[in-house]
């Protein structure tokens, strides 16, 4: 799009949700607008306050905004990373993209693999989506909450937010904390819901998913000018007989709003269904959670809907993966209190019990854990928040959102789990399979107002009294069952692994596993790999499953890939 009479011309991925504020504060000033677009609301914005205007927009974003006067092109990405932005640098060259492979097919056989980052993908690990590095040596992501200066003559990157803990004041009882974000929360839906299109909201049946469709569907707000007149709507990804299956939770919420759900069976795929899932996302992935996601956002497009609102973030800000119990127990240790210590234990160790997973042993051992070398342990922590290039993760993969020096233990933790590991590897998943299908998805909990009230919260507002994301359930609970807000037990979004590996994908991972490029993969040990899944098979079990998709999926990218670049036309 161009603006002031083609001064300036924009290329944009995402939404500005307060556009319509901005559009009329920036009409005062006497700028003309001639569509109803939030696009052009950004050219205008950057005329009249320069980079500033960055801090002015709610929304999720990456752009390039080129200024034919000035000769001078910018790029900038959102407070969090939601929208992605690529981009290759050479003497002669500049190029950027919402995709790598992208920037893949137009480089050609001109780039290589970034060793260190394709050695993490295939060993399951988050770390390397929190860093500016991308699976291809020579091609950088533009960091989230970052600008990027581009002219003749220099390349310039600049941070213009990080998330700083405690940078809102905060109620100090929590009834009045979970009042307020529940205000916010209200708020972030409202605006969410601008849209000239039917929105619909993703309900997995767990209580982030249920928090947004409630706050949609029992009308709690007056409609924001713009609010699209159809959302009724909510859909659920089923899987039946399967322990991830929480479809009668999603049911129970539906018929409590008076949402209509839309259930799709999501049933193990087949090898050349799997192999067109890997083919739009965008290179290699962590979890086979992804095809899931891929094929509820395909039943989502093919039912009419372009646009959702969904419910990431809670785990990673309020303490919701039985992981982070360690980190938890120490911040309560490190304190002295000793009745929130054992608060905490009780809370993790009741996040449910299956044939795969044990809460309750996981809570024992990491209390054992505690015990064994508590002194040290604290002291360890403590060493790394002194050298707190905490930037580094595995592989020396540097984060670009260092974790901020003097934090308790539960703090850090939470800020790494939302900057640096799982939710920058989750926002890239949803991406990817979501926008594979056109559907653009929005996140509630991910506006920055809601994200800096919840890190201004004490550690005890988050894990405390028997839960997690205690205010949350605190500030939904006069609107969502109480089945839903009060239950402990944990499953999250995923693939029945398990099933699919000893049933319907065993033969096509043992296919996989059997060619010459998984066993002498210079990234992985494929011959050892293989080795266990064959044992894994005669004892099939949670734990030492998820070592086996990665090197899979980077496997069948790589063959994907090597046949596309020999004839990119036809793919592309």
């Amino acid at each position: 799009m161009e603006y002031l009479g083609g001064r300036y011309v924009i290329v944009f991925n995402g939404e500005i949700y307060n556009f319509v504020e901005l559009r009329e504060e920036l009409q005062d000033k006497g700028y003309v607008f001639h569509t109803e677009t939030d696009t052009e609301i950004i050219p205008a914005a950057y005329d009249c306050w320069g980079v500033e205007c960055l801090h002015r927009f709610n929304g999720m974003w990456a752009f390039a905004l080129w200024d034919t006067r000035k000769k001078e092109l910018w790029l900038a990405r959102d407070r969090f990373g939601k929208k992605p932005l690529y981009y290759y640098l050479n003497k002669e060259e500049f190029a950027f993209a919402s995709e790598v492979q992208a920037l893949h097919f137009w480089l050609g056989n001109k780039t290589e693999l970034d060793s260190e980052v394709v050695r993490s993908i295939c060993a399951g690990k988050f770390e390397w989506h929190g860093t500016d590095r991308t699976y291809l040596a020579n091609v950088n992501t533009l960091p989230a909450g970052h600008y990027l200066l581009k002219t003749r003559d220099s390349l310039k990157i600049h941070r213009w937010y990080r998330l700083e803990p405690n940078c809102v004041t905060v109620p100090k009882s929590l009834p009045d904390q979970a009042e307020a974000l529940h205000n916010l929360l209200t708020d972030a839906c409202r605006l969410r819901l601008r849209s000239d299109v039917p929105v619909a909201t993703c309900l997995s049946g767990g209580l982030d998913s249920s928090v947004i469709t409630a706050i949609v569907h029992k009308g709690i707000f007056t409609p924001s000018e713009r609010s699209a007149k159809d959302f009724h709507r909510a859909f659920c990804a089923s899987f039946p007989n399967t322990i991830l299956d929480e479809t009668a939770k999603a049911r129970l919420l539906a018929h409590a709003v008076g949402a209509e759900l839309m259930v799709h069976e999501i049933e193990a795929p087949s090898g050349e269904r799997l192999l067109k899932a890997i083919s739009t996302c965008d290179g290699p992935m962590h979890s086979l959670a992804f095809y899931p996601i891929w094929e509820l956002y395909g039943f989502i497009n093919k039912n009419g809907i372009k646009v959702t609102l969904d419910g990431q973030g809670p785990d990673e800000m309020m303490g919701g993966y039985y992981e982070t119990i360690y980190s938890a127990l120490s911040s309560a240790l490190s304190q002295g209190k000793m009745g929130w210590f054992w608060d905490i234990y009780k809370t993790y160790s009741g996040q449910g019990e299956s044939q795969y997973r044990s809460s309750r042993a996981f809570a024992r051992a990491k209390l054992f854990n505690i015990f064994k070398a508590p002194l040290s342990q604290l002291k360890l922590f403590m060493l790394r928040q002194f050298v707190h290039d905490s930037n580094s993760g595995v592989d020396h993969l540097e984060h670009t959102q260092p974790i901020p020096f003097n934090l308790k233990p539960l703090s850090s933790e939470l800020y790494s789990q939302f900057c640096q590991k799982q939710l920058p590897t989750i926002l890239q998943q949803f991406d990817r399979c979501s926008m594979a299908h056109g559907v653009e998805c929005r996140m509630p909990f991910m506006d920055y107002r809601v994200v800096e009230f919840v890190f201004s919260l004490p550690e005890e507002s988050l894990v405390g009294g028997g839960f997690t994301k205690r205010v949350l359930r605190r500030a939904v609970r006069d609107f969502v069952p109480e089945s839903i807000c009060l239950n402990k037990v944990k499953i999250g979004f995923n693939a029945p692994i398990v099933e699919w590996f000893l049933g319907p994908l065993r033969e096509v991972i043992l296919d996989t596993m059997g060619g010459k490029d998984f066993r002498q993969n210079m990234f992985f040990d494929g011959k050892r790999l293989a080795h266990q899944f064959e044992m894994w098979l005669n004892t099939p079990n949670w734990g030492d499953v998820w070592a086996f998709w990665p090197p899979i999926h980077f496997v069948l990218w790589q063959r994907q890939l090597k046949a596309s670049l020999s004839s990119p036309s036809e793919t592309i």
